[in-house]
């Protein structure tokens, strides 16, 4: 998916590591090795912590089609629309993992902006995107997470 691929390059030039996979980046502000899980674990709650929101994100669904709302609040920020699988196996053809099937969770399947918010109330709607489920967050030109939410009951 080529928006997934910009991310990570632009993630790769934001760290100066260039990209790998598995690759996770935790509030927009630092990356991990994926399957250093303590490691993982430790970044996310401590952004927990200091989360800075600036605004309140919310979606909901009537049929095929999404409602997005972002309340007023200080920033602004570039809204994107997730789509993603709960669950995914991936049969592995080549490489050094050939022959396995590996289980995947929360795969990505869509990304792409929605929106702009300049610290104002906005409301969009957008059909629903590739995936079984959505989040929608909100990021800062600097790249941190300041606002999101999931679709509830998916």
């Amino acid at each position: 998916m080529a928006s997934a691929t910009e991310r990570q390059d632009r993630y790769g030039h934001r760290f100066g590591d260039g990209s790998y996979t598995p690759e996770i980046v935790v509030d927009g502000a630092s990356s991990y090795v994926g399957s250093y899980r303590r490691e993982v674990a430790t970044a996310i709650e401590a952004a927990k912590s200091r989360s800075e929101t600036a605004a309140a994100v919310s979606v909901t669904r009537d049929g095929d089609r999404l409602s997005i709302e972002v309340s007023g609040g200080n920033g602004s920020g570039r809204l994107l629309l997730i789509g993603f699988d709960h669950n995914r196996q991936t049969s592995i053809r080549r490489g050094e993992n050939s022959g396995r099937t590996l289980e995947e969770a929360n795969v990505v399947r869509s990304i792409r902006a929605v929106g702009d918010w300049q610290g104002k109330p906005l409301r969009i709607s957008e059909q629903f995107p590739e995936g079984q489920d959505v989040a929608v967050i909100l990021e800062a030109p600097g790249g941190r997470i300041v606002g999101a939410s999931r679709l509830q009951g998916s």
